[in-house]
């Protein structure tokens, strides 16, 4: 769980302290940027070949190098003097978070089984809502604490303590690795094309989804289908061969897995935009501090710890009907703060959006956990790295698809409206993206009915 929340939050906790960074190393906004797509676009990439190594290699044995390398970049960013060393840090910073990220689903799987595992996800499902939540408000206060000139450096060195704690927990209580019936043979083909074509496809939505995407980009997406189809075809040849491909065809036909992915694919988009949205609307359009910004979102995080930790109670009865009943809440939740806007013209008070921001969070509680369960539990032991890693690339995948998407209806129609004051402006311009999520969300109560009805346990 510790490794879960300091990976999630290093996703969303720099934003905040980018303008101090550009001051500080005087670089130039634009390639200071990379600080944040740098480290997302090297999570999203490894993932699933990080999945695969922790089913060879020991999932302990993965997860505590990816910690390790983590610790050691989160000092070097600290203490960086340049921005080139500062977004080297954070790329490899990245590639060590997608090493030990899917050691988590899959050592869950692992260890417990039944009722336990429900609830250990419910856990797990809080955790990502919450680190996802509170990194802008962690990163405002961290400033506010240690001014302008160290406050970022703090951003990066309050992952210091978590991380000596998270590898001295796991060294002693993760269980030890079990060494594979089979030979470890290392796909390489298979790594060199899924590696090309995850580039492909995450770079352009990483690097220039929210604002200025074009025509090159989406050539650049389209380049990906083809090397992802070549890469399907060699897995199927490599197993036919009695080899253990990087991609699991088997996990490909399973039905109930790919909808899961997929249904986790689309909520993710319709999920971490919320938070880009909220906080550019808040801090640059309603002119409030980064502390303010990331206490309006806090009731989202509230709502999602208390329903999350608990959803495993209600999944016995209602099986896919929870995910339904939690997309529906966030749908009314979003909704709501969409009125919100709509009726006050210019900025307002966020405590008029605790209530539907808390709905919203208290349905999003509903879905992550019971997702992950419900995907991950139709996954058999020797196949749960890979299925951890290909469903946490889903998510990622989502996420980035989700801010692009959102990030181009919100500038768009922010350059394009004749409001009578910049906080009207970025006003109009949330309630067009949450617009969006809404119709992404309405996707999704479509994809759950793809799902089995009751959780598979083994």
């Amino acid at each position: 769980m510790l490794g879960a929340f300091i990976s999630l939050l290093d996703t969303t906790i720099v934003n905040v302290a980018l303008p101090d960074i550009t001051k500080s190393l005087h670089a130039s906004s634009e390639s200071i940027e990379w600080v944040i797509s740098g480290y997302a676009l090297a999570f999203g990439v490894v993932l699933i070949l990080a999945g695969r190594l922790g089913d060879k290699f020991g999932r302990k044995n993965l997860y505590l190098i990816g910690i390790t390398i983590f610790l050691l970049m989160s000092i070097t960013a600290g203490f960086a003097q340049s921005e080139k060393s500062l977004i080297v840090s954070r790329v490899v910073q990245g590639l060590s978070a997608g090493l030990f990220f899917p050691q988590i689903n899959a050592s869950i799987m692992d260890i417990f089984s039944g009722r336990e595992l429900g609830k250990v996800f419910g856990i797990l499902g809080a955790v990502i809502g919450v680190a996802t939540a509170i990194g802008p408000l962690t990163g405002g206060l961290l400033i506010e604490a240690f001014g302008a000139d160290n406050g970022w450096r703090a951003v990066f060195f309050v992952n210091v303590p978590f991380v000596l704690v998270t590898f001295i927990l796991a060294a002693l209580f993760l269980p030890k690795r079990i060494a594979p019936k089979e030979k470890v043979g290392f796909d390489l083909p298979g790594v060199g094309m899924l590696t090309v074509a995850l580039l492909l496809l995450l770079y352009p939505l990483i690097a220039h989804g929210s604002s200025d995407f074009g025509w090159s980009d989406l050539g650049l997406m389209l380049l990906s289908l083809p090397l992802f189809i070549a890469l399907y075809f060699w897995s199927v040849r490599q197993e036919k061969r009695g080899n253990k491909p990087l991609i699991s065809p088997i996990l490909l036909k399973n039905q109930a897995f790919v909808s899961g992915m997929l249904l986790s694919m689309v909520y993710f988009a319709a999920f971490t935009s919320i938070f880009f949205v909220l906080s550019l609307t808040w801090q640059t359009g309603f002119g409030r501090s980064a502390i303010i910004s990331g206490l309006a979102v806090s009731p989202f995080a509230v709502g999602s710890i208390l329903l999350a930790s608990n959803s495993y109670r209600f999944m016995p009865k209602l099986g896919r009907r929870l995910l339904s009943l939690g997309i529906v809440c966030v749908m009314i939740g979003l909704g709501s703060t969409a009125l919100v806007f709509r009726l006050h013209d210019g900025a307002f008070s966020p405590w008029l959006t605790v209530v539907p921001l808390f709905i919203a969070g208290a349905g999003s509680g509903m879905v992550i956990s019971p997702l992950n369960n419900f995907t991950l539990s139709t996954v058999t032991g020797p196949e749960r790295g890979g299925a951890s890693g290909m469903f946490n690339t889903a998510q990622r995948i989502g996420s980035s698809f989700g801010i692009a998407i959102i990030g181009s209806v919100f500038f768009h129609t922010l350059g394009s409206t004749d409001a009578s004051s910049q906080a009207a402006a970025f006003s109009h311009s949330l309630q067009m993206g949450m617009y969006v999520n809404l119709a992404l969300l309405a996707v999704c109560l479509l994809l759950v009915l793809r799902l089995p009805k009751e959780v598979k346990s083994h």
